[in-house]
């Protein structure tokens, strides 16, 4: 029986997560590269996601984590372990799937005990573990039941407590929420968190929804073609993308084309759809190879951009359709040049003279908005 699951069997404190070190990890399928050598160190007890679109390399990164996938090249570390080599029913790692993966000819219980019985436990020693292990996820009441008496959701707990159940210092989530439907995705998005804040243990989390990583993680690695694009916090993504790519893919975001008609060592005067702003050199995202005269794309959240009576040094343009969202209306406005805007109005503004349908003069906040220099 090893240290951490006696230390568990007692009612002692859950062993805190252990850090993760990545070094130039790589897969190749043939001559596809699936991860293109990826550094990566992963603090010991955070919530890191791995987002991207499809086929960005995040779920084979995962994968190679796991033990499921070898590395053509690099190493993994957990702790001070080098597993790069150690199959995976010797890591210790727990994981979740999209699909749940419970045995349906077992019961909840039976499925939640799997891992100890395999580990060489007692009955004796099992059942407070299982016990406990189904209260954490708030189904200690389900244990007699079979997986297909459960709802997605209940289905999807059970496998949460049967990853943890062992106290793995880490633990591996591969879409968990994908087969869901949205409101109970977000509230298991609150319970995982809430669980992981209890626990102290090391959670990577595959996601292409970036709202779910904006709103579970500590810090989030952006991939894409089997690189880390951006590692940050989720707020520093939000703000500062250091690429369009980024920009567009971490929330919502309006693209402009601007020319650079003034430049100085703190700041870039810009023109765009007729009107001049100037931004701070901070914002400059990417390659800083601006000049006067370049092209630069300015990305600009609808949350920058605001609807206006006065049409002096705004963009000009039409509303195609307004969106109600509850919390906010969304007004989708063609400017004179071409440009589909996408502006974001709270919902409590409903004296603000914003029309369903019609002209409209949008006005654009220099200081929350982001510039990528060199793209057309």
């Amino acid at each position: 029986m090893s240290s951490d699951v006696l230390q568990a069997s007692r009612g002692l404190s859950p062993p805190k997560g252990e850090a993760i070190a990545i070094k130039g990890i790589s897969k190749r399928f043939g001559s596809i590269v699936g991860v293109d050598n990826v550094d990566l160190h992963v603090e010991a007890g955070e919530f890191l996601s791995l987002l991207g679109p499809s086929g960005s390399g995040k779920t084979t990164l995962l994968m190679m984590l796991a033990g499921f996938e070898t590395p053509s090249s690099g190493s993994i570390t957990l702790g001070s372990r080098d597993l790069t080599h150690v199959p995976p029913n010797k890591r210790g790692i727990g994981m979740v799937f999209q699909r749940y993966a419970l045995f349906p000819h077992m019961s909840v219980a039976q499925n939640v005990a799997f891992p100890l019985k395999m580990r060489g436990l007692a009955k004796a020693e099992i059942a407070p573990l299982v016990e406990q292990a189904l209260a954490r996820v708030r189904l200690q009441d389900y244990g007699g039941r079979a997986p297909a008496q459960l709802s997605g959701g209940q289905q999807q707990r059970v496998a949460v407590a049967r990853a943890l159940v062992f106290q793995p210092p880490v633990l591996l989530m591969d879409e968990p929420l994908g087969a869901l439907d949205k409101k109970l995705r977000e509230e298991l998005q609150i319970e995982i968190k809430t669980l992981h804040a209890s626990l102290g243990v090391t959670i990577i989390y595959v996601t292409h929804d970036q709202e779910e990583a904006l709103t579970m993680s500590d810090r989030i690695a952006v991939m894409d073609k089997g690189r880390i694009q951006q590692l940050g916090s989720p707020v520093s993504l939000y703000h500062e993308p250091n690429s369009s790519f980024v920009a567009d893919f971490i929330g919502k975001m309006n693209f402009l084309k601007g020319i650079v008609s003034g430049l100085d060592d703190r700041s870039i005067a810009i023109t765009v759809s007729g009107q001049t702003i100037s931004v701070a050199r901070s914002q400059l995202g990417g390659r800083d190879d601006v000049a006067i005269g370049r092209p630069v794309q300015i990305a600009a959240r609808p949350e920058s951009l605001s609807p206006t009576q006065n049409g002096e040094g705004a963009i000009a343009g039409d509303i195609e359709t307004t969106i109600f969202l509850g919390s906010h209306r969304t007004l989708i406005v063609r400017s004179d040049d071409g440009t589909q805007l996408q502006v974001q109005v709270p919902s409590s503004h409903r004296d603000s003279g914003v029309e369903q349908r019609g002209r409209a003069f949008v006005r654009l906040d220099p200081g929350a908005v982001r510039v990528f220099a060199g793209e057309d």
